[in-house]
């Protein structure tokens, strides 16, 4: 039972990781070069169209975490808007989830001890909890 839920917990670290921050730079590397913000053009060639349409933004701390990212559709509506919160040692404390006027749809606190992730709570846009996760972590001898 607790390998399973050790598989589950690795495979959820890795989803977020590919998933959760589509940052296209490592944390590293944008504060090694002082990034606050990235913006990414789409073209859209085979429409015929010359000008670009934002497809992304993205801001950062000067850690190089990322802290906001909104992505737009085609028109420039935005279709996704987050936000994330880091505690003192650097882990994601929070992800704040907004509509596109900017309202909270949702947000996921992250709990630590010891470095690990030990619980995740959702909330809704009342800031009512919805669900929790508890984590278990099994170790070597």
């Amino acid at each position: 039972m607790k390998i399973k839920a050790a598989l589950r917990i690795l495979m959820t670290g890795a989803l977020m990781l590919m998933a959760g921050h589509l940052v296209a730079q490592s944390a590293e590397i944008i504060k090694e070069k002082k990034i606050v913000s990235t913006t990414v053009y789409e073209y859209f060639v085979e429409e015929g169209l010359d000008e670009p349409a934002i497809e992304s933004l993205e801001n950062f701390n000067d850690q190089g975490q990322l802290l906001e990212i909104k992505e737009y559709d085609n028109k420039g509506a935005v279709k996704r808007w987050e936000k994330y919160v880091y505690n003192e040692e650097g882990k994601l404390e929070e992800e704040i989830f907004l509509n596109s006027k900017g309202r909270v749809e949702s947000r996921e606190k992250s709990f630590y001890s010891d470095g690990l992730r030990v619980e995740k709570k959702f909330y809704n846009n009342k800031d009512k909890l919805v669900k929790r996760k508890v984590y278990e972590y099994e170790y070597q001898d």
